[in-house]
């Protein structure tokens, strides 16, 4: 169902965003919003819309976060093999920027899934 963007809309999908970052249930914001005075069905169908554009805005983060954990893998990977001859840095290279890598991936998958 596509929803018109209005003023009114707009502002309540805000409000909605704003509750959900709170940790309120989906049944606590419809009870909220209904003693307001909206329709139940309005209701329900903008926050079904509001939570699908919070997760589709979580997975491009994770995506992001992905693919910036692998670069840096690979970077890691690209100067362990550059500066594998000169001992200079190599721990910090080998260990530090993989393990950074890693954790970067794993924090866009925590925020993917």
């Amino acid at each position: 169902m596509c929803m018109t963007n209005t003023p009114d809309t707009l502002s309540l999908t805000q409000y909605m965003l704003g509750l959900l970052n709170k940790r309120q249930t989906r049944d606590e914001i419809v009870s909220e919003l209904l003693q307001k005075g909206h329709d139940e069905e309005f209701i329900k169908s903008l926050l079904h819309e509001t939570i699908k554009q919070r997760y589709a805005k979580m997975r491009s983060q994770g995506l992001v976060c992905i693919l910036a954990g692998a670069i840096i893998c690979l970077l890691s990977f690209a100067l362990t093999i550059t500066s594998s001859y000169t001992h200079l840095s190599f721990p910090f290279v080998l260990y530090g920027l993989t393990s950074l890598g890693i954790l970067v991936i794993f924090a866009g998958l925590v925020k993917l899934f």
